[in-house]
């Protein structure tokens, strides 16, 4: 988090201070840093009562509850935080196939945000059958939700680093600002190492049946993720700060 917080505030001097020029993909970019702050937060008070988490109903109620909001702030964070990368991709570059791409991928994060809030808070019908199994009701596969989101936020993870790849090599650079170019984007597939992470980790304890275990170790390795990449989604926009001239 703190990594992510000091990246976006020199985002904010190289663009507003240096190159003059803040936009729309900044502000999204800070809304996602502010949501990680909030489910550091969460994730603090999980951590804290998670030792004694099947000591009794009402911790285990807790405890649940507080992993559904995590759970809803990681998918709004690692989306929100995707649709900056794109809208950053549209003031780049003007390539209209790329740009058109763009635009997709923004409406596609809409379903794929919408589906993954909604089966996390309904997992199980009533709600509360997450905490109290011997209540009449159903729930759906943790396993299948955690596979369901985690490979549709990795798979679009690995679409959108790509993306631009043909369009970076394509521009008259000096080889060496394009290595530093390609390499700097090739950082985000560190995103996707900590998503693979993520979901191992967090199968793990969905196959032994815990699912609010399962949920603090996704919240837990969600903040790693979210933060991780908050931290490359701004690593281009420094490029004022370091006097990395040419690239643009």
């Amino acid at each position: 988090m703190f990594l992510a917080t000091a990246v976006v505030s020199g985002r904010w001097v190289a663009r507003r201070r240096i190159a003059k020029c803040e936009g729309l993909d900044d502000y999204v970019v800070s809304f996602s840093l502010i949501l990680s702050w909030a489910m550091t937060a969460l994730i603090a008070a999980e951590v804290n009562g998670g030792r004694g988490v099947y000591a009794g109903p009402v911790q285990l109620q807790t405890i649940a509850k507080l992993v559904i909001a995590s759970n809803c702030l990681w998918i709004l964070i690692v989306n929100i935080t995707k649709a900056s990368i794109l809208i950053q991709y549209l003031r780049i570059f003007s390539d209209p196939p790329l740009r058109r791409i763009c635009y997709l991928f923004l409406t596609l994060l809409l379903p794929a945000a919408s589906w993954a809030l909604f089966a996390g808070i309904f997992l199980c019908t009533p709600t509360a059958k997450l905490w109290n199994p011997t209540i009449t009701g159903h729930c759906i596969s943790a396993q299948r939700y955690w596979l369901s989101v985690a490979g549709t936020d990795i798979s679009l993870d690995f679409l959108i680093l790509l993306l631009p790849l043909p369009a970076i090599t394509a521009l008259h650079l000096p080889r060496k600002q394009k290595i530093i170019l390609v390499a700097l984007f090739g950082l985000g597939f560190f995103v996707c190492a900590v998503s693979v992470v993520r979901l191992l980790t967090v199968l793990i304890a969905a196959n032994q049946g815990h699912y609010v275990q399962s949920g603090l170790w996704a919240v837990i390795w969600s903040a790693v993720e979210a933060n991780v990449g908050i931290t490359c989604a701004s690593l281009l926009s420094l490029k004022p700060l370091l006097a990395f001239d040419g690239v643009e």
